[in-house]
This record gives structure tokens, sequence and C-alpha cells, in this order.
């Protein structure tokens, strides 16, 4: 009998924790961050939304963290209610920057939103347990004078006979680069042997923006592997950057990349499919992704490691926790490292709502919401709740059978 009873405990505490999971407060911000360009003494206001994804009623404290010396960040209001059905809400904030910043390069602050309980008085900052989203304030300083970052990236077009190469130059300078000219030079991997160089055009760069361009490769690029160099000649200085590719059909690839049942600022997972066509099986093959913007990286994570049979595929799984991430495009760098080596693709990949979108990346599948947070949920209830129906009509009936057996 107590075997029983302990049965029906087990399953209502399934139960209710399911049915945590599935009420636990929601909130959500957007856009996940501003980036500003420094000014001395600029004066600004912004705005961003907090959402109330579950439509309950709950009270929130905003409050900043980590300001630069001498900035002055006001946020209003310092508290929020959210009541029963009321799904979002505005906030604003005054910034006002000093006349200098001494440390160049990018400067975070954030605006903190965290859930207390309602009947709970807060004075100043509050630490706690409870769920908080972080709204990003970025400060872009500019170096003195003329500084440029360079990246390269290569272009998969699926060509034996033709390499895209992308040079990326960031202005973070206060001076606009005039006339800048990349070099490529492309060695054997197998000897370093220097089998080619290509050149581009000359470029400006402004202030603080970026500037992108296009370098083929049309001769003598046979099968395997390469390495790049990447020079720079910008205003009497050089940036360099280094870029190890593949030039036709590998033998173990990225077949597709999907991602289901995504929200914005929850954990999306990616299911990527990879195929292995050598004879023998692979060990310890994963992949690796760094999303960036502006030449910045923003994220990066990597997937589980597994063991590929010959001539076979399969599913490597990623998890991306896009709590602070904005909607929006971003250059992605996927790469795929097996037997001590490794594949590299670059990307764009378009992140929105409910969605993740890799361009040029054949397979790259997408879904909405609904999933386990919405329908699957219920139906694990369900389930959940008509098994636990059955074990106590059983145990009655078994219980009425002894008595009357009795």
């Amino acid at each position: 009998m107590i075997k029983n009873i302990n049965v029906g405990k087990f399953v209502i505490f399934v139960i209710f924790i399911l049915l945590f999971i599935g009420t636990v407060s929601g909130l959500g911000v957007q856009p996940a961050r501003s980036v500003i360009n420094f000014e001395p003494n600029l004066e600004l206001e912004g705005e961003f939304k907090l959402f109330n994804e579950n439509s309950e009623e709950i009270k929130v404290v905003i409050y900043t963290e980590d300001l630069v010396d001498g900035t002055i960040l006001d946020v209003f209001p310092s508290e929020v209610f959210f009541s029963e059905g009321q799904e979002e809400v505005s906030v604003s904030y005054r910034l006002s920057l000093p006349q200098g910043i001494s440390d160049p390069g990018v400067h975070n602050m954030k605006i903190v939103a965290r859930e207390v309980p309602l009947n709970e008085g807060v004075e100043g900052t509050f630490i706690g347990a409870n769920v908080a989203v972080v709204h990003q304030v970025k400060i872009e300083v500019p170096y003195p004078g003329t500084y440029a970052k360079v990246d390269l990236l290569i272009s998969e077009t699926g060509k034996t006979d033709q390499v895209d190469f992308i040079i990326g130059l960031n202005n973070l300078g206060k001076n606009k680069i005039e006339d800048a000219k990349g070099i490529i030079d492309i060695y054997n991997s197998l000897n370093n042997q220097k089998v080619a160089s290509v050149d581009s055009e000359l470029f400006d760069v402004k202030s603080g923006e970026r500037e992108e361009i296009m370098v083929v490769w049309t001769k003598g690029a046979g099968l395997g592997k390469y390495y790049a160099e990447l020079s720079v000649m910008y205003e009497g200085r050089v940036a360099r950057a280094t870029r190890e590719f593949m030039v036709g059909k590998s033998l173990v690839d990225i077949i597709s990349i999907y991602v289901k049942d995504f929200t914005l600022g929850e954990i999306a997972k990616f299911n990527i499919l990879v195929e292995n066509q050598w004879p023998d099986t692979i060990n310890d093959v994963y992949t690796d992704f760094v999303f960036s913007q502006m030449g910045k990286e923003v994220d990066s994570f990597k997937s589980a490691t597994e063991d590929i049979s010959a001539d076979s595929k399969k599913e490597l799984t990623a998890y991306w926790d896009t709590d602070g991430v904005s909607a929006g495009e971003y250059d992605t760098q996927i790469t795929l490292y097996y037997d001590d080596q490794k594949i590299e693709k670059n990307v764009k990949t378009k992140v929105s709502m409910n969605s993740i979108i890799f361009d040029g990346l054949t397979g790259a599948v997408v879904g909405g919401p609904d999933g386990l947070n919405g329908n699957f949920l219920v139906a694990v209830i369900l389930i959940i709740g008509l098994t636990s129906g059955f074990w106590v009509v059983y145990f009655r009936m078994k219980k009425k059978k002894t008595v009357s057996g009795n």
C-alpha cells in the first residue's frame, strides 16, 4: 500500500513540476542593446520595451550597473507594475557623456530589469534570485588618430576553380582611412609554399564604419587545403589577418543546420547534420559557432563531440543562450573540427523573434515558438495525467478485489 501511495505522490510531483515550468515568469527585453559612438558631452535619450510574456501580474525594478566613469545614465520609471493581461511597457533612459573617456574601445553599461515579489518594497539596488533581463548600452570610443582592424572571410561558392575572399576593414580611429589596399598571399598547407597572391582595389573607410571588399582567386586553385595571409596597407600602417580554407568538397562536411521551436531570449537548439565520406570512423567531431557584428564578436558556443562511422551521417547538437541577443543580421563563422583538421564556413545569419536563418547554407530550417513551450508540454501533461488516472483506478479496483476476496 505504501508503495502505491509513493507512486501517486511521484506522479503528482512530476505534474506539478511540468506545470511550474510552463508557467514560470517570462520577462523579455527588446532591443537587447544600444550602440552609441562617443562624442564629447553628448546627451541623448533612448527607449526599450519590457515584455511580460505570460501576461501575469508582476513587479519589476530597473537599475543601472557598470557605469563608465563620468557618465550619467538615468532610467525612468525605476519600477514597473504589470497588471494581469498587460504584455509590454516602454522604459526610457537619458545618457550624458563626459568630455572624454581615457580608454578607447567598447565600454558596456547595463540597464537591469529584475522581477521582484509584488508585496516587497525596494530601496536602491535590489539583488535577488528572480528573473532579470539586461539592456546593454555600448559606448564605442574611437582610437586616437588612425586605427583599423581587419578580418578575412571565405565565401562558400562550391567551385573548385574559384575562391572568393572578403576583406573586412573596421575603422576604429577618429580619422578617415583613404586608399587602403589589401594583399592576400596564398600558401599550400602541405609544404607551406606560396602559390599565389591577389590584391584588392583601393578603398576608403569613414571613421566608425566598416567596408567589405571582395577579391577573387581564379588561377591555380587545385583541390586541397590552403593558408591565406592578408595584409592591408593604410595610412603608412599594416593590419593583418590569416585564414585556413579548403578548395573543393571535403570528405567531412556540414550538410545542414536547423533550429526548431525557437523564441528569441531563450535557449536555441542547433541540429547540425554532418556527413563522413571517409572509409573509416572519424572520432571527436564537433562544430564551433562565432557570431559577430561590425567585425566584433557578439557570442560563441560549440556543439557536443561525437564519433561518426564510416560513410555515414550524424547529427551534432549545440545550444545557444540568446538571452541579451538582439534581432538582426550577424556574420557567422561555423568551424567543423575533425581528425586534427578543420573546415570553416562564413555565412550571414538572420535572427528574428521566432527564427534563425543561415543565408547560403543548404538545409537551414527554422521553426516557430510552438513546441516544448506549447503543444508538446500540454501533451506531456495530459499523458501523465491520464497515466496517473489509470494507476488510481487500477489500485482502487485492486483494493476492492482484495477486500472482496477476504
